[in-house]
């Protein structure tokens, strides 16, 4: 009888760390994505800033973390000069590093990064510094 005891109280202390490496696994790794316009994404190569004319992009993203409460990557700042008008405009790049924060929860429980800054990392903008920061908020 002391056997079974034994083995019924190491199978129960066995399933209780099971349990609770389980628990701080599914803690640990975050359901948090980041808005792509109308889809929520976890760590997309490019991201859409406007998502009205899709002028403006980061593009080759690599993100070295994501789905804590900041998430970073480097890639290009891709935008549209829309001169003399968007149909005829090019497309300059510039460097940057991003890191998105402030994690929101939306419809349905879906977890979303709402904020994003961006760093130029070499030649920036003469519009850098409204282009630093922006809002994502949920999917549409």
């Amino acid at each position: 009888m002391r056997l079974r005891a034994i083995q019924v109280l190491t199978s129960a202390v066995l399933l209780v760390a099971l349990l609770a490496l389980a628990a701080s696994a599914t803690l640990g790794a975050s359901n948090v994505k980041i808005t792509n316009c109308v889809k929520a994404s976890v760590r997309p190569k490019t991201l859409t800033l406007t998502c009205g004319d899709g002028n403006t992009v980061l593009a080759g993203l690599h993100w070295s973390s994501f789905g804590g409460s900041v998430a970073s990557a480097g890639g290009t700042f891709e935008t549209n000069t829309c001169n003399p008008n968007c149909a005829q405009g090019k497309v300059v790049r510039y460097s940057v590093t991003a890191k998105a924060s402030e994690p929101r929860t939306c419809k349905k429980g879906l977890r979303v990064y709402n904020k994003l800054a961006l760093v130029f990392t070499g030649r920036a903008p003469s519009s850098a510094t409204s282009l630093k920061r922006w809002t994502l908020g949920c999917p549409t």
